[in-house]
Formats: structure tokens, C-alpha cells, sequence
């Protein structure tokens, strides 16, 4: 009830809550920005969001980082997100990057993880437990991997 008493996710206005849906890009932008209690921005950032219910919270998202668009200049809010968008996205909140050097070569790969894909970077921060120096670009400079004891 945490979510849904901080406004933060709510239902639909026809009352239902559609847990079997996928999520939008917009939806998933829009939560992004409530939670974080950001006051939605009212210049849009993307040109095809003009009039979106969402338009406040993907602007808001985008100004601080968390989201980006297409590189026609798009957000697609209704367009579901994928795993790589969302990864990133959580990331970004969490204000956690890293540089493809700084990745250490003993990190976990994925065989369908391309290192040349936009999302690399994203997906090693969220696959691999790692200590890490916080440089003063605000990136991270991986120094340890380790794996956590499952036997706890």
C-alpha cells in the first residue's frame, strides 16, 4: 500500500489495476518521477509527447536523466518498455554508471549481451555485485567483483 499511498502507482480511471498488462515507457517514466517526488517540468523534451496524459512526468524523468528518446527526436510513451530500458532507468534513479573500461574482465557476461549495445554498461551494473570508487564524474570505477553468499 506504500506505492499506491504515495501516489505513486495508481489504477486506471475505469477502476482496475490490469496487473497482467506490460508497461508503458510513459507509465514507467511517470512512477520514475513520483517517486522521486520531482515536480513535473511542462517543456517537452521530445516531440511526440505534446498532450500525452503523461507529458509532466516523461519531461521530468528526461531533465534529470532517468529517460531518454529515439533519435528522431521521439519518447514513444505508449510503446512498451523493454528489460535494457528498464535496467537502465533504474539505474539512472540510482545513480549508478559505469564506464565499459572500467568494467573489470572477470565481470559476468551474458552470451546475448553485446558490448557494443547502447545498454551494455546499464546491464553489467545490474548483473554483477562489485565494490566500486566513485569517480568525480560520478561514474563508477569498479575495483572488486564478488558474489554474494546465497547460504545465508
Amino acid at each position: 500500500a506504500t506505492l499506491a499511498n504515495g501516489n505513486i502507482i495508481s489504477g486506471y480511471p475505469d477502476g482496475t489495476f490490469r496487473p497482467g498488462n506490460y508497461i508503458t515507457r510513459a507509465e514507467i517514466a511517470t512512477i520514475a518521477s513520483k517517486f522521486d517526488k520531482l515536480t513535473p517540468l511542462e517543456v517537452n523534451m521530445f516531440s511526440d509527447v505534446s498532450g500525452h496524459w503523461a507529458e509532466e512526468f516523461i519531461n521530468s524523468a528526461a531533465q534529470k536523466g532517468w529517460v531518454t528518446g529515439y533519435p528522431d527526436g521521439t519518447f514513444k510513451p505508449d510503446q512498451y518498455i523493454t528489460r535494457a530500458e528498464f535496467v537502465t532507468l533504474v539505474n539512472n534513479v540510482l545513480e549508478r554508471r559505469v564506464k565499459s573500461e572500467d568494467i573489470l574482465p572477470e565481470a559476468r557476461q551474458f552470451p546475448d549481451l553485446d558490448k557494443d549495445a547502447w545498454y551494455y554498461e546499464a546491464m553489467q551494473e545490474a548483473i554483477n555485485s562489485h565494490h566500486y570508487i566513485r569517480k568525480p564524474d560520478t561514474y563508477e570505477e569498479w575495483t572488486e567483483i564478488y558474489y554474494p553468499d546465497l547460504d545465508m
